[in-house]
């Protein structure tokens, strides 16, 4: 792949793993979360090294273990340097386009179950629209945003992001897509989404098998 081809370039914003995934303590350990944060981070980039669809990725963070994740998947680590996800978007949006991007797509770091197919529908979409936006299982958060060009909108990310992305795309009359994925959707914050995570069985992630290693299910009684 050459540099001239990239147009699409896939920003994955992780935060720092001190404290990682709090709601999630009752059941693991400060060092347990921190690992499945990592584990979820390779699905997420393991799926997007597999895309069809020629591009780069921008992982974006403070945590050094993070940078070394990032150059197992051939992607760039862009340091974090303002506070908040939506000036970090910013910063890592403008770094795209200084190299180029014709569209970016935000995407997070703890939806493991993820799949190309998802990411070509995404960038397929794009094609046609100036936003494609996939909503959280509950409707109300952001799970993958895709922007063409780059800076057409801010990101609105925080409380109801899903309807403040929308509210902001008719505001500026850019032509926008809602994509539905049950994969997508499921981002785990809490022992709901863990348990249910944990429940579909999707042995094939990294996130699942360590899981499976800390015999977290033998906590949450699932057979």
């Amino acid at each position: 792949m050459t540099k001239d081809y990239v147009t699409v370039f896939v920003i994955i914003p992780v935060k720092r793993l001190d404290n990682a995934k709090s709601r999630l303590s009752s059941l693991l350990t400060d060092d347990e979360r921190k690992c499945f944060c990592l584990k979820m981070l390779e699905d997420v980039l393991g799926t997007v090294k597999s895309t069809e669809r020629p591009h780069e990725t921008v992982v974006v963070s403070k945590d050094p273990i993070v940078s070394k994740i990032a150059k197992n998947f051939d992607a760039a680590y862009l340091e974090e340097r303002k506070a908040g996800l939506n000036k970090t978007v910013s910063e890592a949006v403008d770094w795209c386009v200084e190299r180029g991007a014709a569209s970016v797509l935000v995407l997070p770091a703890d939806v493991p179950l993820v799949a190309p197919t998802d990411l070509n529908r995404i960038f397929t979409f794009g094609e046609k629209v100036s936003m494609v936006i996939c909503p959280s299982r509950n409707g109300k958060g952001t799970n993958a945003l895709l922007l063409t060009p780059p800076n057409v909108s801010p990101t609105f990310y925080g409380p109801h992001s899903f309807q403040r992305h929308i509210k902001e795309a008719k505001k500026l009359k850019i032509s926008f897509h809602r994509y539905r994925s049950s994969r997508i959707a499921l981002d785990i914050d809490t022992v709901k989404d863990l348990t249910y995570f944990i429940s579909l069985k999707a042995k094939e992630t990294s996130a699942y098998k360590v899981l499976e290693k800390i015999k977290v299910t033998n906590k949450l009684k699932i057979h």
